[in-house]
C-alpha cells in the first residue's frame, strides 16, 4: 500500500499514456542562465583542477564575497562579513541547519499556514513541536488583519522561533513590509527567533519584496534561507545559504562540516555564474512567469487568489467535493486519469485538506492553457456528479 495520498497519487499516474503534466513540482520549464550550465564552464581537469578539491566548509571565498554584495545591495542587510554566511546544499539543508542552530528538542516553532510542507518534517526530525498558525491566507483576504494578534494567541511558553516563506509557498502572498514589521514586534517582544525562507525573492510581481532581516533590530534574531533552485532555475546542483548573525552560525558551520563537510566546488561555481551572470535571466524568468501567472488565474475555474509572487496557485477545490468527503482525493485521482499531478493541500497545513497546489511555471504557456482546460473539464464532472 502507498505510504501516503501523494505517492498513491503517483502510482496511479504510471497508468497514464499521456504526457503527465507536473504541476506538483516547483519547478521551471526554462533552462537555466547560460554562464551557469556546467558544460559551459569546461570542468575538466586541465582547466579546472581546482574544482576537484575540497572547498572550505562554509562556502568558496569568491562564492561567500559575492553573496554578501548581493546581501548588502539586494536585501538590505547592513554589515554581513563572512561570519554571517554558510553555503549549503540547497534551501532544505539551510532550513534544517537553521532549526538545529536556533532551537533544542522538545521546544515550539511557528509555521504560519499554509506553509511549505518540509519545513513540519524538519522540525519533528529535530524533536520540535511544530504549531500551524493560519495567516497569509488570513492576510489576502482581510489586509487589514492584526499580524500581532493572529501570532500571539498561537504562542506558547515553550515558543522558540516562527517560521514562514515570503513570497510565501504555496498561495504566493508577498509580505508587506507593515506585516513584516508586525512580525518582527512579536518576536522582539517575546525573545524569539525568525527563520525566514526567502528562496522566491526573485519573483515578485505585486507589491515589493522586503527581507525581514533588513528591519531594524532583527539582524540578530533572523536565520534567512535563500537558494539558487527557485531564483535561477539550479533546482539539480543543490546550492543555497543561509544568512544570519555570527554567533548562531558558528553552530551551523559545525553541522554542515559534520554532515556534508562541503558543497561541491563544481556546483558552487555554477551558482557563482549565475548570481553574477544572471540578472538579465531573471529578468527574462519573471516576465515569463507573470505571463504563466495570468493564464492559469484567468483561466482556472477553482476559486484562488491571484499570487503576489512565487510560482503556484493554491486552489480551493472544497465546492466540487462530496459533502461525506474530508478531502479532495478523488478530485486529485481524476486529475491524474487526465493526466497531470497536482499537490495535495492538506501537505501544507490540515486546515487545507480540500485545497491543492499548482505549478504554474512547469510547462511552456501552449501546454498551460491545455492543461488548464482538462482541469477544469475535470472540475465540471466532478461538479455535475454532485
Amino acid at each position: 500500500m502507498p505510504s501516503s495520498v501523494f505517492e498513491g497519487l503517483k502510482i496511479r499516474a504510471q497508468n497514464y499514456d499521456g504526457r503527465i503534466v507536473p504541476f506538483h513540482v516547483g519547478d521551471t520549464h526554462l533552462d537555466p542562465p547560460k554562464q551557469s550550465r556546467l558544460g559551459a564552464l569546461g570542468f575538466n581537469l586541465e582547466s579546472a583542477p581546482d574544482l576537484y578539491k575540497y572547498s572550505p566548509p562554509h562556502g568558496h571565498q569568491e562564492f561567500v564575497g559575492a553573496i554578501l554584495q548581493k546581501l548588502e545591495t539586494k536585501n538590505r542587510m547592513r554589515g554581513m562579513r563572512a561570519a554571517n554566511v554558510q553555503i549549503t546544499m540547497g534551501a532544505t539543508h539551510a532550513l534544517s541547519c537553521a532549526v538545529r542552530t536556533a532551537m533544542d528538542p522538545g521546544e515550539h516553532i511557528l509555521l504560519l499556514a499554509p506553509y511549505w510542507p518540509l519545513m513540519r518534517g524538519i522540525a519533528h526530525s529535530c524533536g520540535l513541536r511544530s504549531i500551524e498558525v493560519p495567516f497569509s491566507h488570513v492576510l489576502m483576504r482581510d489586509p487589514g488583519a492584526d499580524v500581532e494578534a493572529l501570532l500571539e494567541s498561537y504562542l506558547t511558553p515553550m515558543t522558540t522561533a516562527i517560521y514562514f516563506a515570503n513570497p510565501n509557498n504555496p498561495d504566493g502572498k508577498v509580505f508587506t513590509r507593515a506585516e513584516l514589521a508586525g512580525i518582527a514586534r512579536v518576536a522582539q517582544r517575546h525573545g524569539l527567533w525568525v527563520i525566514s525562507d526567502e528562496v522566491y525573492e526573485n519573483f515578485v510581481f505585486d507589491g515589493k519584496f522586503t527581507s525581514i532581516a533588513s528591519l531594524p533590530g532583527m539582524e540578530e534574531q533572523t536565520l534567512t534561507v535563500f537558494s539558487f533552485s527557485k531564483s535561477y532555475g539550479l533546482a539539480g546542483i543543490r546550492v543555497g545559504y543561509l544568512a544570519g548573525p555570527a554567533r548562531a552560525l558558528q553552530g551551523t558551520r559545525k553541522m554542515v562540516s559534520h554532515t556534508v563537510y562541503n558543497v561541491p566546488r563544481a556546483m558552487q561555481a555554477a551558482a557563482l555564474a549565475a548570481l553574477v551572470t544572471g540578472d538579465s535571466w531573471v529578468d527574462c524568468a519573471k516576465d515569463t512567469y507573470r505571463k504563466h501567472r495570468d493564464i492559469a488565474h484567468t483561466l482556472v475555474q477553482a476559486p484562488c487568489v491571484s499570487p503576489g509572487g512565487a510560482t503556484y496557485l493554491f486552489l480551493d477545490l472544497s465546492e466540487y467535493c462530496r459533502d461525506d468527503e474530508t478531502n479532495c482525493v478523488r478530485i486529485l485521482e481524476r486529475l491524474v486519469d487526465a493526466g497531470m499531478l497536482l499537490t495535495p493541500g492538506g501537505a501544507f497545513g490540515s486546515q487545507y485538506q480540500k485545497w491543492a497546489r499548482m505549478c504554474f511555471t512547469s510547462v511552456d504557456a501552449t501546454s498551460l492553457r491545455d492543461a488548464v482546460g482538462r482541469l477544469n473539464r475535470v472540475l465540471e464532472s466532478c461538479a455535475a456528479e454532485g
